[in-house]
C-alpha cells in the first residue's frame, strides 16, 4: 500500500492557508465589514472566522498521538481579526506537527484520525464559503477560489 502522507499534510497547509487567505481579505475590509450582520451562517464574518480558528483547534487534537477531547471556548466578540488570526497559525502549526506525528508513530490512519483531518477540511471549506458569500453580498469581489485545492496542489513549488 502507498503512503498518502504528504497528501495528508499538504491538504493540512491548504487549510490553514485559504483560512488565512479569507482572513486577511476580511482585514483589508475593515471591522465595520467583518461585523455585518447576514441571515445565514453563524451571521457575521467575523464571528464564522473566529468559530472556524475554533473548529481547527478543537478538533486538530483528535489527530494527535494521544487524542484530546475536543473542548469549545465561549465566542468573543471584542477578539480582534489580527488575534484570530494568529489562532489560525498557531493551531495550523500545532495541527500540521499532530499529524506528522501520528504518521511517524504509525497511528495516523487509526481511532478516526484522518476522519478529523478530513472533517477539518470539509467543514472549513462550508464555512469558508459562507464567508466569500458574505463578502460578495457587501459587494466586494471574492478574493480568491474558496476550495480549489486541485489547482492549488497542482502548481509547482516555489
Amino acid at each position: 500500500m502507498s503512503d498518502y502522507s504528504d497528501v495528508i499534510f499538504n491538504l493540512v497547509e491548504y487549510e490553514v492557508l485559504c483560512n488565512l487567505q479569507v482572513l486577511d481579505s476580511l482585514v483589508r475590509l475593515g471591522v465595520g465589514e467583518s461585523t455585518r450582520e447576514f441571515a445565514f451562517g453563524l451571521r457575521t464574518p467575523h464571528r464564522t472566522v473566529s468559530y472556524i480558528a475554533d473548529v481547527m483547534r478543537a478538533w486538530s487534537g483528535c489527530v494527535a498521538p494521544i487524542i484530546e477531547t475536543p473542548s469549545w471556548p465561549p465566542y468573543d466578540d471584542s477578539e480582534t481579526l489580527q488575534e484570530i488570526r494568529e489562532r489560525i497559525v498557531a493551531v495550523g502549526e500545532y495541527w500540521l506537527a499532530a499529524a506528522k506525528s501520528s504518521h511517524e508513530q504509525g497511528v495516523l490512519g487509526e481511532e478516526r484520525r484522518l476522519n478529523q483531518v478530513f472533517h477539518l477540511v470539509t467543514h472549513g471549506t462550508h464555512h469558508r464559503g459562507q464567508l466569500l458569500s458574505m463578502i460578495s453580498l457587501m459587494g466586494h469581489e471574492q478574493p480568491f477560489e474558496g476550495g480549489d485545492y486541485g489547482g492549488w496542489s497542482n502548481q509547482p513549488s516555489q
